[in-house]
């Protein structure tokens, strides 16, 4: 055969399975998730009976884009141990805004990354709590949200065990404890922390980050079990919402 006609013919073989795995990837017809979140100002809340934020907004915008039934009504706000917990056993879930560890790499399937956020333990200014290591962490009684990811970076670098955490359902119940002091450190974010004090009208002013646990990036978890296709069809979606500064704007819609 023809040198300038087999290289063609290979070509042609190449462009056809790209395109019929686009068209896969878009002819699958997406499943009826069960969309799940936390409430967590300002990626995802509830405001006038209705699931807003930014990573609320983004979804919502990839949910069109694909050509989905569902939408903003379908967004169950739950806490975030259960929500976890149903992400891990029941299949076509969504669970958000969740961080991406290399310990949860495995129990799900990802699509991001949002955005980048950086990890505390926070303090009452008035104790002068000073921690230079995690090994100083261990000395100080430590208020958790239940199955967050904080809890993992604790036990993975101070050592500890869940059984050492003050263990809580919501993160205002930290900030509530940590400003009685009922517990020494909240581990939260900056977010978390202005949030639930204006929620339990305390002043954010009175608290303070005393040492960082890590920087994580945030993404949507899908169950494990979710196709490839269309994973990548979520994917191609927000990398497209990128691209046309859509994102960037709800950001901006949001002061951030």
């Amino acid at each position: 055969m023809n040198l300038h006609k087999t290289t063609s013919f290979s070509l042609l073989f190449v462009a056809v399975c790209v395109f019929s795995s686009v068209i896969a990837i878009h002819a699958e017809p997406l499943p009826q998730f069960t969309i799940m979140t936390e409430d967590w100002e300002p990626y995802n809340f509830s405001k006038d009976d209705n699931t807003k934020g930014i990573s609320t907004d983004i979804l919502v915008l990839m949910l069109e884009r694909l050509g989905s039934t569902q939408g903003r009504k379908d967004i169950k706000i739950l806490p975030w141990a259960r929500a976890y917990k149903t992400i891990q056993e029941i299949p076509n879930t969504i669970l958000f805004t969740t961080t991406r560890t290399a310990e949860r790499e495995n129990l799900f399937k990802w699509v991001g990354p949002i955005f980048e956020l950086e990890f505390n333990l926070y303090a009452l200014k008035s104790k002068n709590i000073k921690i230079n290591s995690f090994e100083d962490v261990r000395k100080y009684k430590i208020g958790t949200l239940r199955g967050d990811v904080v809890e993992d970076l604790l036990v993975k670098n101070a050592g500890m065990q869940l059984s050492d955490f003050d263990q809580v359902g919501t993160n205002i119940q930290n900030t509530k404890k940590l400003s009685i002091g009922r517990i020494d450190l909240a581990a939260q974010t900056k977010d978390t922390t202005i949030n639930t004090c204006k929620e339990a009208g305390l002043n954010p002013d009175d608290f303070e980050p005393v040492f960082v646990l890590d920087k994580k990036s945030m993404y949507y978890a899908f169950h494990k079990e979710t196709s490839d296709a269309v994973i990548a069809a979520f994917q191609k979606a927000f990398d497209d919402l990128v691209k046309e500064g859509k994102v960037s704007e709800i950001f901006r819609g949001y002061g951030k």
